[in-house]
Parts: structure tokens; C-alpha cells; sequence
């Protein structure tokens, strides 16, 4: 709200919203539908993007930074561990470390 309030328009915002926390889906915890609509509520513009394309964030970046007089946000829509299979979706990799082997396996998923 204060950002909103004392026109912020040089602060972009963006939220990692893959849709799980470390006990689990969000849904399942406190519901956030209509995400988009409780930024706006607070006075920001909002974007929502899809995170694992470059192009797409580059492009609302700029369209954030040309808004005037409010702060802009950038709901990222991304897929919890994407890229490596053993972790995708998987909320219990949300707060602990990967064993040594879960490491290589994981780089070697990413780099391929």
C-alpha cells in the first residue's frame, strides 16, 4: 500500500509464484485466487508472466519500467524445479539442501 500510496513508479516487483511453500500447495494452506487482483487492489499494475521465457520477462520489464505513477509487479509463473525431474512439483526440496548426488544428478539434468 505505501508503495502505491507515494507513487513508486521506479519499483518493480517480482513474485515467484509456482504455487507451493514449504508445506505444501498454496491452495491447500490459504487460497490466492485472484493473485493478480489483490496487487491491483493495493494500487500496482500488474503482469503476469511466464518465468522460463526470457524474452517475455525482458519485454515486461520494460513495459514495468515505462509506467508512470504507480509500482509494477510481475507475477512469475514458474514450475517448481523445472529442469530437473526428481524436483519438479516437489515442495519437499522447498527448504533442505540435495545430497551430494541429488547435486550431480541435477546439474547434469539442467545442462543437457
Amino acid at each position: 500500500m505505501a508503495a502505491s500510496h507515494f507513487n513508486t513508479d521506479n519499483l518493480v516487483a517480482i513474485v515467484d509464484y509456482n504455487k507451493y511453500q514449504e508445506t505444501g500447495p498454496i491452495s491447500r494452506e490459504m487460497g490466492l485466487v485472484s493473485f493478480d487482483e489483490k496487487w491491483k487492489s493495493f494500487g500496482w499494475y500488474v503482469h503476469e508472466v511466464d518465468e522460463h521465457n526470457i524474452n517475455e520477462i525482458k519485454e515486461k520489464i520494460n513495459l514495468c519500467l515505462n509506467e508512470k505513477g504507480s509500482p509494477s509487479v510481475m507475477i512469475a509463473h514458474t514450475v517448481k524445479g523445472k529442469g530437473v525431474l526428481f524436483m519438479k512439483k516437489d515442495y519437499t526440496f522447498h527448504g533442505r539442501t540435495l545430497t551430494e548426488e541429488q547435486a550431480e544428478v541435477a546439474k547434469r539434468e539442467i545442462l543437457k
